[in-house]
């Protein structure tokens, strides 16, 4: 199936999936994997000033960036994504949503630390694998398992890379499961980022916090804000913050 003028396509293993009112339109692998709320809480975390670049490691889809362009941001934004059949489909994104300030690459990122450090970046994000390789449950689908098990990056790489390519003082935003939070402080203080904002998250209020939220600083002072809970759900449907991230005003 073609989308309009623009030339983009969606095969018959992949679904066109059209979010925030129409203003945003996706394209995914039916089997693949698919995209959760979880980059979109972080896309609302974030703080991207007028001048900043922005890279997002590990880009999937391209939903993040694509979804900040939406949004109005039209600062230059990078995603970089090592599953090639998810690097093509980021690339019909762009496309079909005219984000001419979003552009991706296809790679491997500890390997491409080199060239891209020659112009650091303000801010880098990332909804990283959240499950180290030998544990947890494995998915059957090979897109599943390196999006969800750290086979290509692991925490430490991760830190490490984000700390090369970013500017004194540069930001990372990062979701990750509540369960490695101390992890994730250790090993960011070991790559020179300082934790300085924090939001748990919870799927209900009166239910333990699942994921969380961060802002790190590269060679910041310590000091951190924890800021107000985020809960998904009320009964059965988002709460009001969650639906209004799904309103687009750019």
């Amino acid at each position: 199936m073609r989308i309009g003028m623009t030339g983009a396509y969606v095969g018959r293993d992949e679904t066109l999936d059209v979010l925030c009112e129409d203003k945003l339109q996706i394209i995914q692998k039916k089997n693949g994997y698919r995209f959760s709320i979880d980059p979109v809480l972080l896309a609302n975390f974030i703080t991207l000033k007028k001048h900043e670049r922005l890279l997002d490691i590990g880009s999937g889809c391209g939903i993040i960036p694509i979804y900040l362009s939406k949004k109005g941001y039209m600062n230059e934004m990078l995603g970089i994504e090592i599953q090639k059949d998810l690097y093509d489909v980021s690339l019909r994104n762009k496309t079909i949503n005219h984000c001419e300030n979003v552009n991706f690459m296809h790679g491997d990122i500890t390997a491409m630390v080199q060239p891209l450090k020659k112009l650091p970046f303000h801010v880098v994000i990332s909804n990283p694998p959240y499950t180290k390789e030998q544990t947890g449950r494995k998915s059957p689908h090979h897109s599943r398992f390196v999006a969800r098990y750290e086979t290509f990056l692991n925490l430490s790489d991760l830190i490490t890379v984000s700390s090369s390519l970013l500017h004194k003082w540069g930001r990372l935003y990062i979701i990750y499961p509540s369960r490695r939070l101390g992890e994730l402080i250790g090993v960011a203080r070991s790559g020179k980022l300082e934790l300085k904002r924090l939001r748990p998250i919870y799927p209900r209020e009166g239910e333990v916090a699942n994921l969380f939220l961060a802002e790190f600083i590269k060679e910041g002072g310590i000091g951190a804000k924890i800021e107000q809970p985020l809960y998904i759900y009320e009964n059965s449907s988002y709460t009001d913050e969650i639906k209004a991230y799904y309103i687009l005003h750019g």
